[in-house]
């Protein structure tokens, strides 16, 4: 029974309501048919009764009759005063006798039993006789007429009347089993409608119990997917996004149901997954934002993600300032003596995966690193090598082992996460950068605030020095200006510091007129050419000159003329922005 609910229900429901409809519309019809092919026995039953029974105990009745009247007719015969009775009731005799021969003919074609045809033969056999008997009768009261005395005797005796009685009781005969033989068949036609009557009965019953069987097995067809089908939806609901979705094979609307559950089941699981993906990733990036430096931060990488997607063995490298990448942290992770901490581009799977800059997936690697538990170790099933990129710039590689293949969704939320442990690699590394600039930037403020402090004091010490050498230079001023002698103070370029009022009248300028002035206006035209580079030697020689002794130099006074001069060149030290200067001390020769 199981396997025919299961059978059914990969029909269609168009399929299943056809068959079902159907399957009525046959008891239906059978229960229809048996009871028109039971009418139509009974009334065929019927029809035979009345035409073989009934009507030949009516036929065998009316012969009955016609032997009567043919006695009747012949008495009134014998008993007539006149020959027009006489000719009447031999009319009647006439008539009544092929009426009767013609009843006992029809009567004769109704007859199909055994028994009614062998009595039927007797009593054609004692009826001849009767006929006989009366016909010598008619005959004997022809000829005597009115004398019947004879006729009369014969027709009184005993020997006609049995003939007479004989024919009279097979008539009777006839017509009793003709009676039982209509009841016979009455009481038959009785029992086949009783017997009609339960077929139709049984057939109704039957028909109405296949009729509720085939509805229960539709409905349980019906039922059972879509109860499988409600349980799959719940499950779906309930977060059981691998539970099985039954009949997704079925080639009817169960079918197409549960292959449309199945899609939602689809998306519903890449929903799923892209959560879990979503929420450890959100996880770990909140996690991540505490690391201060970058062991801590791949302290934290590897720790969180290892648990994850399952791995037993995890480690983080971490690119330095040289371009190799080194072992940061570990996750279940013991160092051996003959394995470096330490690669560079290109060297091993770390660095290839850094040159590459693509991830690495070892499926059974032989000869290769051991999961080490408390309890054992064991060669890992896969491992995924992976580089942590931002644009161009390689900032780590994360290696796992677990000890099984890595799933799609563990795959998903490590490709996830790189994009992140690159963003915050590269801030953390501006981070850390701004931190060393932002400790350099305060020692800096701390020593420019000693030196702020330090300029402090050699501000107020320049001031009293600056004071001291106004006081000094406003006492030299007097002094010069003092001085019968022409001065003037003059800078490494020949420009005119300081002239005193002497050297003014030498020269022929007014008061102030030659200061910012070139020393060489003072140099007649013949040696002018030549002063600068003399001027030059001198200032680099740093030793002190006497010059026009002999009464050989000459100076260029405003007007034009010359004067004979007697010249001292002194050297004066620098002093705060002022280079290099030199004291002139002018003398006039009188002539």
């Amino acid at each position: 029974m199981k396997s025919f609910i299961t059978f059914i229900e990969r029909f269609r429901l168009t399929t299943k309501l056809i068959v079902g409809f159907s399957t009525g519309m046959v008891i239906a019809l059978l229960i229809g048919l048996n009871a028109l092919s039971s009418l139509s026995r009974l009334e065929a039953e019927m029809e035979s009764m009345y035409e073989n029974d009934l009507m030949g105990i009516s036929y065998i009745k009316d012969a009955n009759l016609d032997l009567i009247y043919m006695s009747r007719a012949m008495r009134h015969m014998l008993i007539a005063q006149d020959d027009a009775t006489r000719d009447a009731s031999l009319a009647t005799i006439k008539r009544s006798r092929e009426k009767l021969m013609s009843d006992l003919a029809e009567a004769r074609k109704r007859m199909y039993r055994a028994q009614t045809i062998a009595r039927y033969e007797q009593f054609q056999k004692e009826l001849n006789k009767a006929l006989e008997a009366i016909e010598q009768a008619v005959g004997m009261i022809q000829r005597e007429k009115m004398q019947a005395s004879a006729a009369a005797q014969f027709i009184t005796s005993k020997e006609f009347g049995t003939i007479i009685a004989a024919a009279d009781g097979g008539l009777h005969e006839l017509t009793e089993i003709k009676s039982k033989a209509a009841d016979t068949s009455l009481e038959q036609t009785r029992t086949n409608a009783a017997q009609t009557r339960k077929v139709a009965i049984a057939l109704l019953v039957t028909g109405i119990a296949l009729a509720g069987i085939l509805g229960i097995l539709i409905g349980l067809s019906i039922q059972r997917p879509n109860d499988r089908l409600r349980q799959s939806v719940e499950d779906l609901a309930a977060g059981k996004v691998d539970a099985p979705i039954p009949h997704k094979n079925y080639p009817n609307e169960i079918g197409v149901m549960a292959r449309a559950i199945g899609v939602l089941q689809d998306i519903y699981r890449q929903a799923n997954e892209q959560h879990w993906v979503k929420s450890h990733v959100a996880e770990i990036s909140s996690l991540l934002q505490q690391a201060e430096d970058f062991r801590s931060f791949a302290q934290m990488t590897v720790s969180h993600i290892a648990p994850i997607v399952g791995a037993g063995h995890g480690a983080f490298y971490v690119a330095d300032a040289h371009g190799r990448f080194t072992l940061q942290a570990s996750y279940g992770y013991r160092e051996r003596k003959h394995l470096s901490n330490s690669f560079a581009v290109g060297e091993g799977l770390v660095g290839q995966c850094a040159m590459e800059k693509s991830s690495i997936v070892l499926t059974a690697p032989k000869d290769y690193i051991r999961i080490n538990s408390g309890l054992g170790e064991g060669p890992p099933a896969s491992i995924i090598v992976q580089p942590i990129i931002r644009g161009d710039q390689v900032f780590g590689v994360l290696e796992m082992a677990s000890f099984q293949i890595f799933t799609d969704r563990e795959k998903a939320v490590m490709d996830a996460l790189l994009p992140t442990l690159a963003t915050t690699m590269e801030i953390l590394d501006r981070n850390l950068k701004t931190k060393e600039l932002l400790t350099a930037t305060q020692e800096q403020a701390e020593r420019m605030e000693k030196q702020a402090a330090q300029l402090e004091e050699q501000q107020v010490e320049m001031e009293a020095q600056q004071a001291e050498l106004l006081e000094t230079e406003n006492w030299f001023r007097s002094i010069i200006e003092s001085a019968p002698d022409g001065m003037l103070v003059a800078d490494a370029h020949g420009r005119i510091l300081l002239a005193n009022p002497s050297i003014e009248t030498i020269f022929g300028y007014g008061p102030g007129d030659m200061i910012d002035g070139s020393i060489e206006q003072l140099v007649p035209d013949t040696v002018r050419s030549t002063h600068a580079a003399k001027r030059v030697s001198f200032m680099m020689d740093n030793r002190n000159r006497v010059l026009g002794e002999n009464g050989k130099v000459m100076g260029l006074r405003r007007d034009g003329g010359l004067v004979p001069l007697v010249i001292s060149l002194s050297h004066l030290p620098p002093r705060g922005t002022r280079g290099k200067c030199v004291s002139v001390s002018v003398r006039k020769i009188e002539i």
